[in-house]
């Protein structure tokens, strides 16, 4: 069944050393709650933020998603915090999760537990019942492409907000372009050869405006004092922006590669989007 995380088994990771063999394995941090604060250490030598604040978002990992898992080495007095990623539902794509904040404790690195802790977080995913991974980099793209992960079209991360707001509310509200990604993503779940050349749909026109709300003998400029708009024009608050379009005109072919990209995140810094099949 989709999401439910007791449906998966990973085997735990040997770890060779000169001493002893440390097991090494991924556990979702709201079962580790004495892990809280040392993971919120481990992200905010990444992503500086308050101890409070990183704390209290990682307190929102849960089995329904967003969850937090963090890479263990070894149990009791010798276990020791090497890694963190987190994973949320994407919103209009059932089978697919978002891969974001991965980051390996910085005493550990350059010794593979980045590539161990992505192949436990796809065991993790697969076990739950999803077949598809999503993430972004600024600059780890070739990282990702040696395992497996290929260019892709952006998708809408449901973040913290599907734990709280029906999926189908999600996607009614979304304003991320669906007829083209769905598409090329549906593709690739189908096994099909995939391109990480896209073409951009014409932008939408603005639609016209509503009826006039006086009578055929007033004007727009001066309308009738007894004239009320009716309460059903409200509109609900706009959901959260979807991610930035990549620049270019209406048709214009976009090239996303490994040393180029058109895509920019919120402060306009060059970001690669990338997927893997499971």
């Amino acid at each position: 069944l989709l999401g439910n995380p007791h449906h998966h088994r990973c085997e735990p990771v040997a770890a060779e050393s000169t001493e002893e063999v440390s097991v090494i394995h991924a556990v979702p941090l709201h079962q580790r709650p004495d892990l809280l604060v040392p993971c919120a250490d481990l992200v905010n030598s990444e992503w500086q933020r308050s101890r409070g604040a990183r704390v209290h978002a990682l307190q929102k990992s849960c089995h329904n998603f967003p969850v937090c898992l963090v890479l263990v080495r070894g149990s009791g007095p010798t276990e020791s915090l090497l890694g963190h990623v987190r994973l949320s539902r994407v919103v209009g794509h059932s089978g697919s999760l978002f891969v974001e904040s991965v980051v390996v404790s910085k005493a550990e690195r350059g010794k593979g537990y980045g590539r161990t802790l992505m192949q436990e977080t796809e065991c993790y995913a697969k076990g739950c019942g999803f077949n598809r991974l999503c993430l972004t980099t600024h600059d780890k793209q070739c990282f990702y492409a040696h395992l497996g992960y290929v260019l892709s079209t952006p998708v809408q991360n449901a973040g913290a907000m599907a734990a709280f707001v029906p999926m189908e509310m999600l996607e009614r509200f979304s304003g991320m372009p669906s007829t083209l990604t769905d598409l090329q993503t549906d593709a690739k779940a189908d096994g099909k050869a995939a391109s990480s050349v896209s073409s951009l749909s014409p932008p939408l026109s603005t639609p016209p405006p509503p009826p006039s709300l006086f009578s055929p003998s007033s004007s727009i400029s001066s309308p009738s004092p007894t004239a009320h708009a009716p309460d059903c024009l409200a509109l609900p608050p706009p959901p959260p922006p979807p991610p930035p379009p990549p620049p270019g005109s209406a048709g214009q072919k976009i090239v996303q590669t490994l040393h180029d990209t058109p895509y920019r995140d919120a402060k306009r810094v060059p970001i690669f989007w990338m997927n893997k099949n499971l």
